[in-house]
Parts: C-alpha cells; structure tokens; sequence
C-alpha cells in the first residue's frame, strides 16, 4: 500500500507535465482602398467565439471537416461576445488563401468592389465551411461599403 509520501510524489510529478498552452488568439488586419488608393487601415485583436472552440475540437478528433473558408461581414456594433455565432445582416465570401506557418494559421481576404455594397461594415467574422461562426471582430468606425471601396486583409489566429 502506497504511503502519503508517494502519493504526494506522483502529485508532484505530474505538476511537472502541467500544460502551458495558451488559449486559441487571433489578429486582425484590413486595408481600405477608395478608387485603388489606401484610404485607412485597422489592426487589432480578435475573439475566437465558443463555437469556434467547439469546431477546433470536432476538427482535431475527425468529427468534423468544416473548416474555415469564409470571411463575413456585417453592420452590428454591439461588441464581441464568447456566444456569438452570427453578424447582423451577415454577408460571407470565400477566403483568398489560407496558410499554416509554425502554430499560426493565416487567412486572407478581400471584399471586392462588387461585394456587399449598401452595407455599413462595421464587424468581421471568420467563418467556416457549413457557416458556423469561428472569430469575431467589431471595429469602433464603420466602412461605408459603395462600388469605389475594395477591402483586403488577414486575420492570423495563434494557437
């Protein structure tokens, strides 16, 4: 029968192994163009919503092969919640190109000078395949979308 002694020094070994992995982080970037001239940029954080944490699990144990392939935008100011899985008055396009360097996953995008005119973008969504909301992102201006505007951007997400 083990001793206290060795019971606490299996504790204490496995104090050792604790996980040091930090939460899913994202960035987000954009650039507006006006005519093809830069007109205003905006870098900041992002939230990785729970249902996109719940859509990294399915996707790491094979349960799921939805993965992200949209950008979404929308005219919602509220700001982000871990909860949310939509934008008000949503409008999803499909991403440029994603790519994979070390732990951080990259997704490009752009929002044509065709797309979503007549909106007051003022949040940005990462999206996946059957459209389930991943990261969410509301800026404090808004981007009054015309047929003159062209938007380009990443968003990185750290894991």
């Amino acid at each position: 029968m083990a001793s206290q002694a060795d019971t606490m020094k299996s504790y204490d070994c496995l104090a050792v192994f604790a996980d040091t992995a930090k939460p899913c982080k994202g960035e987000f970037h954009i650039d507006v163009y006006r005519n093809g001239t830069h007109v205003d940029s905006f870098g900041d954080h992002n939230l990785v919503v729970e249902a996109g944490r719940i859509r990294l699990a399915e996707l790491a144990s094979g349960l799921s092969t939805d993965c992200i392939s949209q950008i979404g935008v929308g005219d919602g100011a509220e700001p982000e919640k871990d909860t949310d899985t939509a934008l008000s008055n949503q409008m999803l396009f499909p991403l440029d190109k994603a790519s994979v360097t070390g732990r951080d996953a990259r997704f490009d995008f752009s929002i044509d000078n065709t797309q979503a005119n007549g909106l007051k973008i003022h949040e940005f969504g990462l999206f996946c395949k059957d459209g389930t909301m991943f990261s969410h992102r509301v800026r404090k201006g808004i981007i009054e979308k015309e047929d003159d505007i062209q938007i380009r951007g990443y968003w990185i997400l750290h894991f």
